[in-house]
């Protein structure tokens, strides 16, 4: 009986700890922005906007963080909302290849998200150097960077594409499912 019982805990307590593990990597999106997100799967423009909207949030924290020195766990704060953004930004790519791939006009996204990531990259520097973020907001910068070239280019392969294809402009794609 207890052999049995070792060999279960065995076998179930790895499981678990992998089960934890996973549920500990913070998702960027609180429960309502998930739901929206879900809400625009078919739609990539609203969605694409979306994310360039959590995005803008994210910026907005970190930029009001950055000016407010007495802000309780400024620090802490700082770097989740430089954490959140660069998953955002990650996330926001993965949607545009997706649509992209798909040829999904999502033209109309591209120009809006073209004009913010212009503010993103500057937004990042404001806070002062702190070894508590630092990795991160070099991570962030990258990820922002990346983001502006990525937005660019598929601004420019989507006008060509559109222009070759005029029946499919307008078009979703099949995009995300979730």
């Amino acid at each position: 009986m207890l052999r049995c019982l070792i060999a279960f805990m065995l076998a179930v307590v790895p499981l678990l700890a992998n089960h934890a593990i996973a549920q500990s990597s913070k998702d960027p999106l609180n429960e309502d922005e998930v739901e929206q997100v879900r809400e625009f799967a078919n739609q990539p423009n609203d969605r694409l906007k979306l994310y360039g909207k959590f995005i803008d949030q994210r910026i907005e924290a970190i930029t009001k963080l950055a000016s407010d020195k007495k802000a309780q766990d400024r620090v802490a704060e700082l770097r989740a909302r430089i954490e959140e953004f660069t998953s955002l930004v990650d996330e926001l790519q993965d949607n545009l290849d997706t649509y992209d791939h798909d040829h999904a006009d999502i033209r109309k996204a591209l120009k809006s998200l073209a004009e913010a990531s212009m503010k993103w990259e500057p937004a990042l520097h404001l806070p002062e150097a702190n070894p508590a973020y630092d990795f991160d907001r070099k991570s962030a910068v990258e990820a922002a960077r990346s983001a502006v070239d990525q937005i660019q280019e598929i601004r420019n392969e989507q006008e060509k594409y559109f222009i070759e294809h005029k029946d499919q402009a307008g078009k979703n794609g099949t995009g995300p499912q979730g």
